[in-house]
């Protein structure tokens, strides 16, 4: 939707994938304020810093956050940068080092359900990300070779307990 559209803009849809971890697309004020009601502890924004098709920049959606008094993270990340394993091992070190329920977002939430099925699929398995991420309405097919390369290997969800 156009920032300046004159058509009243629906509330961003927060979809859920288990009690930690809830994806959308872009934010506004009132879906940030509408997050932290709902019990999200932390923002997590992967756009990337040139994005501009959504509504706060990050500046903006942080102070909005940190008012509501949810942790606030930027991680930006490409769409190049998705299957990467790196990424997703810093990925693994973000979600590790913030508490309580995430909401993730990037533009459309498409980035954030790859990003969260890499990280997981070591975990719960290739099947289990596919299905939970296609009902929730993300089709990760595409990338079912990358997740199987992740989930034969050492999660990237770490204990920082246990690398300090």
């Amino acid at each position: 939707m156009l920032k300046n559209s004159k058509i009243e803009k629906r509330p961003t849809v927060f979809r859920k994938l288990d009690d930690d971890f809830w994806l959308s697309g872009c934010l506004n004020e009132s879906d940030l304020e509408r997050a932290a009601s709902e019990g999200v502890a932390t923002i997590i924004n992967i756009l990337p810093e040139d994005d501009e098709l959504c509504e706060l920049s990050d500046k903006d959606a942080r102070a909005v956050a940190e008012r509501e008094g949810m942790d606030y993270r930027h991680m930006p990340i490409y769409g190049h940068q998705l299957n990467n394993e790196f990424f997703a091992r810093a990925f693994g070190y973000l979600i590790a080092e913030t508490k309580g329920p995430k909401l993730i977002y990037c533009r459309t939430g498409m980035r954030s359900a790859f990003l969260w099925g890499m990280i997981h699929a070591a975990d719960v398995g290739v099947e289990e990300v596919l299905d939970r991420t296609l009902d929730i309405g993300f089709d990760l097919m595409v990338i079912e070779d990358e997740l199987g390369k992740m989930a034969n290997k050492p999660s990237p969800l770490v204990d920082l307990a246990k690398v300090a």
